[in-house]
C-alpha cells in the first residue's frame, strides 16, 4: 500500500476482550494516544456480555471514534465453521485472525485488553520496518506491572514457570541469556535465547499486513503443542523462526504488561503454563 510522504503510517490494532470494561477502556485509551501514526482499533468481544449491550458498544465508540467494535458469539457459524475449539488459545487465535481479516492498513499490531501501549510504541516499530524493507515483523520489550500498576521486579524467580521449585532455576537461565536483568521490571523478550525459541508476547508485535496475508495465528495446535502448553503467540513465534521470517526488535520497553493474564479468565493459566519446558529450536 503506497502513501504520500505527508501521510502518517496507518496501523490497525486488534484487541480481543471479554467482560473487563475498565481494563479494556484503559487499553483503548493507550491506542488512541499513539503518536505520529493513524490508528484504527478493532475490538472483538469473545461472547462478551458487556459489548453485547448496544448502549455500551455505542458509548465506547463515541469515546474512541477510531474503534470498530464487534461482539463475536460462540455460536456464530462464521467464527466456528465446524466445531468450537476447547483449547482456549485456539479460540483466541481465531479472534485475532478475524481482526486481522478486518484490517485495511499497512501494518497490524495487537494489544490484549489488560495491557497498555506507551505513546511511542507503534511509531517506534513502524520506523524499524520502514528502515528495513526486508523485515516483516518488529516487536518491543515490556514492563512487568502488578494489577494495581506497581513495577514487578521478578528477582530470583521466573513468574511464568509452572513448577514453583524450578522457578529460580528458570530465572537464572533466562538472566544469563539477557531476558531478565536483576533489579529491573523490564522483560527483554526475544525470539531466540540460546538454543531455545522464546515466545514474544502478542502485545509487543507489529507486522506488515502483507505478512499476515500468508501467516496467521495458528488456530489448530497439535497434541504435542497442547501438551507443552503452547499459546497462540508462542505458536506464532515458532512459525516466524521456522519460516526464517526477518524480525526486528526495538529494544525499548514500550508495553506495560499487567500480570494476571489475557482477556478471558481461563487464559491466565494457559499463558503461564506456556513457558513450561519450551522446545529447542
Amino acid at each position: 500500500m503506497e502513501r504520500n510522504r505527508e501521510q502518517l503510517p496507518s496501523v490497525c490494532v486488534v484487541t480481543p476482550t471479554r467482560n473487563r470494561p475498565d481494563r479494556l477502556m484503559r487499553a483503548m485509551a493507550s491506542v488512541q494516544a499513539q503518536a505520529n501514526v493513524t490508528v484504527r482499533h478493532i475490538v472483538l468481544g469473545d461472547d462478551c456480555h458487556f459489548l453485547a449491550d448496544p448502549h455500551n458498544a455505542a458509548t465506547l465508540h463515541s469515546r474512541f471514534p477510531a474503534s470498530t467494535i464487534c461482539n463475536v458469539q460462540r455460536s456464530d457459524p462464521a467464527e466456528v465453521p465446524q466445531e468450537e475449539p476447547t483449547y482456549i488459545s485456539e479460540r483466541v487465535a481465531r479472534l485475532r485472525n478475524r481482526g486481522i481479516a478486518m484490517a485495511d492498513t499497512e501494518y497490524v499490531a495487537h494489544l490484549d485488553d489488560d495491557n497498555v501501549y506507551h505513546p511511542t510504541h507503534l511509531r517506534s516499530l513502524v520506523d524499524l520496518l520502514e528502515a528495513d524493507p526486508a523485515a516483516q515483523v518488529a516487536h518491543s520489550w515490556r514492563r512487568l506491572l502488578t494489577e494495581d500498576g506497581q513495577e514487578l521486579v521478578p528477582d530470583g524467580e521466573d513468574p511464568w514457570y509452572g513448577e514453583p521449585a524450578k522457578r529460580a532455576q528458570s530465572y537464572d537461565r533466562l538472566r544469563a541469556l539477557g531476558v531478565f536483568t536483576p533489579g529491573s521490571c523490564v522483560m527483554r523478550d526475544t525470539l531466540r535465547a540460546g538454543d531455545q525459541i522464546r515466545g514474544v508476547d502478542t502485545s509487543e508485535f507489529l507486522a506488515r499486513r502483507t505478512l499476515h496475508e500468508r501467516l496467521l495465528f495458528p488456530a489448530r495446535l497439535s497434541p504435542e503443542q497442547r501438551r507443552l502448553g503452547f499459546t497462540e503467540d508462542l505458536a506464532f513465534s515458532h512459525e516466524l523462526v521456522r519460516q526464517d521470517i526477518p524480525v526486528l526488535c526495538s529494544r525499548q520497553a514500550t508495553v506495560d504488561y499487567y500480570m494476571g493474564g489475557y482477556s478471558t479468565s481461563k487464559a491466565s493459566t494457559a499463558r503461564r503454563d506456556a513457558r513450561l519446558n519450551p522446545p529447542s529450536a
